[in-house]
């Protein structure tokens, strides 16, 4: 039973590997270079802090090794000074806590980098209580967490590191055949509300139009996030600059297209669905899906940044004969979704547009 081999932990293992096996082995180099480097600069205590910044720092988020490095080097520093600081007036107690949390919390909102609050002041802070010679101890903190972070930072990015490019392509083409293929269900729904297949399908349709809206919705973020990576990164950029820009349009467009996918499976489930209009959507889904047809492949193309002209006229013509064959306030609601998408992948196309009237009622 599949159920039961996904739930086996050696199979959610064997499905993590690839994901997470890269982020491995680039935590554990880079942990056993920071821990030697300390050595030969002379650590005479384990060099633990300097290993704490790869395991802490390293992610799979373009640029989040600097940025966590960043992050954890500052809150160190200004975390030894308050505790530190304090110690040197108070003894240690539950009071002398609380204002030392209080304190390094607030500066952990002022040196925060990104939009998370920076709680390594914190932490740096209360260990130093732990501590029976609080300026030894800030010392080698200090020294080995930015040996640590020196060589996170260096050695992350050469360490078999997540292509944020190619990442992205891949869910704006996840995205883009998605959407296609709601376009392609709705239009092969069963049109007989009794068939007991129906309601599941229709679920199921509704369902995946909702998660494809989603994940069109972080598509812009991640375009972002990519660029910012391949900008950083000297064989990225002179790789995937150029093709990142081409997708910048159809990852913005993508959010329209999907919620427009999501409105049109709606009406679909809904007309189909209901006594008094499935008898009407019976007889109007031939030519729903004539226009379907070639609009889910104008959607596949178009969102991939590779657009298909001759798909958008077809689709264009085929809403046309739609709207002069039902002036019925039924077909109006079914087409404009239809209409909207295929106007804005032709947009998206570029000047040299599709014939078709593509006129302004729906």
């Amino acid at each position: 039973m599949p159920v039961l081999r996904d739930l086996h932990p050696w199979g959610a293992v064997r499905a993590a590997l690839p994901r997470e096996g890269p982020s491995v082995v680039r935590i554990v180099v880079a942990a056993a270079v920071s821990w030697q480097v300390c050595v030969w600069l002379g650590a005479t205590q384990p060099p633990v802090y300097a290993v704490v910044v790869p395991l802490v720092a390293i992610r799979d988020a373009p640029g989040s090794a600097l940025n966590v490095s960043l992050a954890r080097l500052v809150g160190v520093v200004a975390g030894l000074a308050v505790g530190i600081g304090v110690l040197a007036w108070l003894r240690p107690s539950a009071l002398t806590v609380a204002l030392v949390l209080a304190v390094a919390l607030a500066i952990g909102m002022v040196l925060r980098i990104g939009d998370t609050l920076n709680v390594q002041v914190a932490v740096s802070a209360l260990l130093v209580f732990a501590n029976s010679d609080p300026s030894s101890y800030a010392v080698a903190r200090l020294w080995e967490t930015a040996v640590g972070a020196v060589v996170t930072v260096v050695l992350s990015p050469l360490l078999l590191p997540t292509n944020p490019a190619r990442t992205f392509v891949a869910a704006l083409r996840g995205v883009a055949d998605g959407a296609a293929e709601d376009l392609l269900l709705a239009a092969d729904l069963p049109v007989d509300p009794a068939d007991p297949a129906r309601e599941d399908l229709a679920a199921r349709l509704t369902d995946r139009s909702h998660r494809r809206d989603d994940a069109a919705r972080q598509l812009p973020g991640q375009l972002a996030s990519a660029r910012r990576a391949v900008r950083l990164h000297p064989l990225w950029r002179r790789r995937h600059t150029a093709e990142l820009a081409v997708l910048e349009e159809p990852a913005a467009a993508a959010p329209e297209i999907t919620e427009l996918v999501r409105t049109h499976v709606t009406d679909v489930v809904e007309l189909g669905r209901r006594p008094d209009t499935c008898a009407w959507w019976a007889g109007t889904a031939p030519r729903t899906r004539a226009v379907v047809r070639p609009l889910a492949d104008a959607v596949a193309a178009g969102l991939k940044g590779t657009p298909d002209r001759g798909a958008l006229a077809e689709a264009a013509a085929a809403v046309d004969a739609h709207a002069a064959a039902d002036h019925s306030a039924l077909g109006g609601l079914i087409r404009r979704p239809l209409r909207r998408a295929e106007r804005v992948l032709t947009a998206l196309a570029g000047p040299d547009r599709p014939a078709g009237r593509g006129g302004s009622g729906p």
